[in-house]
């Protein structure tokens, strides 16, 4: 590989939810799925009788559950949990699976004697019984008890333990599925890529169009929701990458267990599951960058309850096998399991008996404010930012002005002290705190005035913090005479100039650098990336309130790198190789190889460098530009023509290089204020005037370039901190200058920003909320 200038760096925001993947009507378009799934309770082992039961368990009042207005308890579906899901075992393996026309037909005995309860719902209306004869009835049950119905297949023609999947028959299954009246289909991966599929990618986004235009055999349309399980395998990115342009959920890693069937007798009545299991599935979830209205990262079904490895009779953790581990939850772990998927906004799918919901499992899945974390309508998924090695903490925003949840869990094994401020999670001002797992009001936390607690193993808190303001920091860094300087913004001033020490050239850091540095923030840190003295890619990264060491990335560059991310879960850097060609390295979790699951948590950089070619296969000019929003990249750069040009990363596919004209005197640089809009900026011929180019994803790109009425020196840089855009660049005399609109524009105001120290090259900066 051949791989090697001004500097480009893009704010990181929240992003702004997208536009629902999921059919309209289906329950989960606008925020994570709720319901009960049969897979860790039945394994294959259930009917349609089993399927009843559980939709009226989760139908029917319980009084372990509170009351509503009308003084009669709640059911779990008054709570949200209103998604009722067949899992593998309703489809034999056995001969076709298939009648005369090839239409799926369900195991012998499935429909067998099957007979639904009447249920009274807690508004007092009764759902009477009715015998169940064939799928459709099962799904009218379902229905009218309120709720939604889901089915289950596979990609292969075989599928997991044998049994048949859909492979080579897409189609005319989905054409059955909507014939039945199931609501969404999980379609499984144990079956692999059928032939006429180049990618895991590919497979999956044709049942995303099948579904989302399915139609009855007699023409009505019906659409479906997909949900993706292929465990996070490469295809060639991870599905956190292009699973919302096909399906509602995905699946970020390996089953949580590989045991099943608690609620069978076959199975000993236990499924297999401890802490380390559910931590692994949290970590795996991490991708806060790709969750947004209609999509959903997926860690896996809820196993809270009795029985989920603990001994059913006494509820006491047991050993298993012969390794002499313990295997169960505790109930703070049960507690902290639940707190975890709410954090991450996850989809809350429970695998317990809903027909015997007990008192404790009531207490945690049945908590509203906890739930209503996880079903907060800005979806946004938490992120970690805080981590002193026992102790994380996670922190989510909610649609409420001045409002964020707060999760602290002690991943150790032995009990814990821990006390932050608001300072720590990068908020200004007091906030009034409440614990949502007890509803008791905790007093206030301030940025002088700490919060305290002491945390058992595995045991958390969830929080909610009302009425402290972001912080929205920005962070300037610019090439002076002493090195790397680095400038902050707090949310109300700017902070004096320090120095960023370089280490020894080629050993401990980059020694000195060239061009400009480049970097990225998000709540759980700041990165930078330099051009060093041996060529080479060095990158460094902020948290926890420290610097911390230099690491070459290695390559051989020959211009300032640029990156872009929106959270600390996904970067990518973008380089000018000795070619002159662009080159990509990534920062993410790594797939599952060769179609196989991801199992184990592993956020690293990419060991290759991807290959971007250049615009008309020639070189670019200077360094490339790069921006992050939901679901996509977008890499710009001058060309030899001096005009801009554009590639985009769209849902896990590239883009060719398209022109956008202009005639450039610097490299650009772009921000994004979310999905569907892009602003770029740089210095245009022949006055070296700050230049301004905007693209909606309705209008399109502008017609023309709008001028900022300021010369700066090199290239400048740009950051979008929710709706504020600001543009800082080195001017003429050297000194640092900042131009800012509030609100759409074009038009605002530049400032002197800073004379007590001159430049010896261009600015970068990067923001966050």
């Amino acid at each position: 590989m051949i791989i090697a200038g001004t500097l480009t760096v893009t704010a990181v925001g929240v992003p702004t939810p997208a536009e629902a993947v999921v059919p309209p009507g289906a329950n989960g378009a606008t925020t994570p799925p709720m319901g009960w799934n049969s897979w860790y309770f039945y394994n294959n082992d259930y009917s349609a009788q089993n399927i009843a039961d559980q939709a009226a368990g989760l139908a029917t009042p319980n009084a372990n559950l509170g009351l509503n207005g009308s003084g009669r308890h709640k059911s779990l579906a008054d709570l949200g949990y209103r998604d009722v899901s067949l899992d593998g075992g309703w489809w034999t393996q056995n001969g076709t699976g298939r009648d005369a026309n090839g239409v799926m037909v369900p195991r012998p005995g499935f429909l067998t004697g099957a007979q639904t309860k009447a249920v009274t719902l807690s508004n007092g209306t009764t759902v009477p019984a009715r015998a169940l004869n064939t799928m459709k009835d099962l799904t009218d049950y379902v229905h009218a008890l309120g709720m939604q119905a889901g089915m289950y297949t596979d990609t292969g023609a075989t599928g997991c333990g044998g049994q048949h999947g859909s492979g080579g028959n897409e189609a005319k299954d989905v054409t059955t599925f909507a014939d039945w009246g199931f609501d969404w289909v999980k379609v499984d991966h144990c079956g692999g890529i059928p032939s006429g599929y180049s990618t895991v990618m590919a497979d999956y986004k044709a049942w995303g169009s099948l579904t989302a235009n399915a139609k009855t055999s007699t023409g009505v349309a019906h659409p479906l929701a997909l949900e993706i399980c292929e465990w996070g395998a490469g295809a060639p990115d991870g599905p956190w990458a292009w699973g919302g342009s096909a399906a509602r959920t995905w699946r970020n890693g390996r089953d949580i267990t590989g045991s099943a069937g608690y609620g069978t007798t076959s199975n000993g009545g236990a499924t297999w599951i401890n802490w380390d299991q559910v931590s692994e599935s949290f970590d795996l979830n991490d991708h806060p960058s790709n969750e947004a209205a209609g999509q959903y990262n997926d860690p896996d079904y809820l196993l809270i309850g009795p029985g989920f490895g603990d001994n059913p009779s006494t509820g006491q953790q047991q050993t298993h096998g012969t390794s002499g581990a313990l295997w169960g939850l505790t109930p703070d772990e049960q507690q902290s399991y639940f707190g975890m998927w709410a954090i991450q906004g996850a989809p809350l799918v429970l695998a317990t008996d809903t027909t015997n919901l007990t008192a404790a499992t009531a207490a945690i899945v049945g908590n509203e404010s906890v739930i209503a974390v996880d079903q907060d309508s800005a979806v946004h998924q938490g992120q970690k930012v805080l981590d002193n090695g026992s102790v994380q903490v996670w922190s989510k925003q909610l649609a409420a002005s001045g409002t964020r949840a707060v999760l602290l869990v002690n991943r150790s094994s032995t009990p814990q002290n821990y006390s932050f401020t608001t300072q720590n999670l990068g908020l200004n001002g007091t906030a009034s705190v409440q614990n949502l797992y007890t509803g008791a009001n905790l007093g206030t936390v301030s940025s002088t005035g700490a919060q305290n607690f002491t945390l058992a193993p595995h045991q958390s808190v969830m929080l909610k913090l009302t009425g402290a303001t972001e912080q929205q920091p920005e962070t300037v860094l610019a090439p002076t005479a002493s090195g790397v300087s680095q400038k902050t913004w707090n949310g109300s001033t700017w902070s004096a100039w320090q120095t960023l020490a370089l280490g020894t050239a080629g050993s401990t850091g980059p020694g000195s650098i060239k061009g400009e540095p480049a970097v990225v923030s998000s709540p759980g840190g700041t990165d930078v990336f330099v051009w060093g003295a041996d060529n080479a890619l060095w990158q460094n990264t902020y948290k926890n309130g420290a610097w911390g060491s230099w690491t070459s990335l290695g390559g051989t560059i020959t211009a300032s790198p640029t990156a872009a991310s929106l959270g600390r879960d996904h970067i990518d850097v973008f380089v000018r190789g000795t070619d002159g060609k662009v080159y990509q390295k990534t920062f993410q979790q790594t797939p599952g190889a060769n179609d196989l699951p991801a199992y184990y948590y592993g956020v690293n950089w990419t060991s290759s460098w991807a290959y971007l070619d250049a615009p008309d296969s020639t070189t670019i000019v200077g360094a490339p530009a790069a921006v992050a929003s939901l679901n996509r990249i977008d890499v710009f750069a001058r060309g030899t023509d001096n005009a801009l040009w554009q590639k985009s990363y769209v849902n896990g596919e590239w883009t060719g290089w398209t022109s956008h004209g202009g005639t450039l005197s610097s490299s650009p640089t772009a921000v994004s204020g979310g999905p569907g809009q892009i602003e770029v900026f740089a210095a245009l011929a022949p006055t070296n005037s700050v230049g301004q180019l905007s693209w909606t994803a309705a209008a399109g790109w502008s017609s023309s370039w709008y001028d900022l009425g300021r010369a700066v020196a090199g290239a400048p840089t740009a950051t979008q901190v929710g709706a504020r855009v600001n543009v800082y660049a080195r001017a003429t005399d050297n000194t640092l200058w900042q131009w800012y609109r509030i609100g759409t524009g074009p038009s605002g105001t530049w400032q002197q920003l800073d004379s007590t120290l001159a430049l010896t090259g261009s600015p970068a900066a990067a923001g966050h909320l």
